[in-house]
């Protein structure tokens, strides 16, 4: 095939892809099941929870801050982690048409039309990132529109434009990495055992059920090794960090910044990693090495599946 025809069935590939994905609505369900449990989670246990314990963490200067400039901070919180676990799911879900293409065989049907394999499998790619970056900016969208509802909006648009860059990095990285995975499986029994386990690890891996500081610091670099993780954590930073400046400029230094510095290690807006911290220059190298050796690793697979198949 020439460039241009090959570009041409990327391009109709691509967005057959995603209009598979789109009109199956399981798949959408399964991509928001494990936001809706953060969201029932935060709604019944969690925010008070944790408004609890800022309140505590104020001590006698509680009265210093109104309600909602404590509820910005937790409210914060909440739409890092819908929102970090969203690229995850979201990507995974999408994935799906891959597999189902092999159990109809229609990868046979793409050989028989001369379609370059790799034009294929970065049609696959490409439509599970844009399905999963449309889903995550509807989700993020809402939160934001959320967050301005509690009375508390600390965003300009320069940090909003950076939000929706980092869903979209999240969105490359997490499909480029399950899609790893995902080339193995060839029936939908497998994905969907998988899927169930992804679902249900992701909420803890990235902090949305409860902050990473939570855990023990081996668990933390386990689970801060996880590309994901890196995702989340610079949402948090980009969400919880004016918030948690705003309720320390409220405070005027009176503390000397100590509520400012247990709510950035409460809820984790820096990484550990081997008993070190790292901030925000370390998360985007990490995910974007993460996605380049993801990328290496694809090429591999496809390569070495290529060979046998012929």
């Amino acid at each position: 095939m020439t460039a241009v025809k090959s570009l041409r069935a990327f391009k109709g590939m691509t967005v057959r892809n995603i209009k598979v994905y789109s009109k199956d609505k399981i798949a959408l369900l399964l991509s928001m099941l494990t936001q809706i449990i953060v969201l029932s989670l935060f709604l019944l246990f969690l925010k008070s929870n944790y408004v609890d314990v800022i309140n505590n963490s104020l001590g006698e200067l509680k009265d210093l801050l109104e309600q909602k400039d404590i509820e910005a901070i937790v409210n914060a919180w909440l739409v890092s982690g819908v929102v970090g676990t969203s690229v995850v799911t979201a990507s995974l879900n999408a994935l799906s048409v891959m597999v189902h293409d092999k159990m109809d065989r229609l990868d046979y049907d793409y050989t028989a039309a001369a379609v370059k394999g790799s034009t294929v499998v970065f049609s696959y790619f490409t439509g599970a990132a844009v399905s999963s970056f449309a889903v995550s900016a509807i989700l993020l969208t809402a939160g934001l529109v959320f967050l301005l509802a509690g009375g508390v909006f600390l965003y300009s648009f320069t940090d909003i434009l950076l939000l929706y860059a980092t869903v979209l990095l999240g969105s490359v990285s997490a499909t480029m990495v399950l899609m790893t995975f995902v080339s193995f499986f060839k029936k939908d029994s497998t994905l969907s055992a998988f899927g169930i386990l992804v679902s249900v690890a992701i909420g803890f891996v990235v902090g949305a059920y409860m902050p990473v500081s939570q855990f023990s610091e081996n668990v933390q670099t386990v689970v801060n090794l996880v590309p994901g993780s890196q995702i989340t954590a610079l949402l948090r930073q980009s969400l919880l960090q004016p918030a948690i400046d705003n309720a320390d400029k409220i405070l005027g230094g009176v503390d000397n910044h100590a509520f400012a510095q247990s709510m950035n290690d409460v809820f984790s807006l820096k990484l550990h990693l081997f008993g070190e911290s790292y901030g925000t220059a370390f998360m985007l190298l990490y995910s974007f090495a993460a996605v380049a050796l993801f990328a290496i690793l694809n090429i591999v697979l496809f390569r070495l599946a290529s060979k046998r198949s012929e």
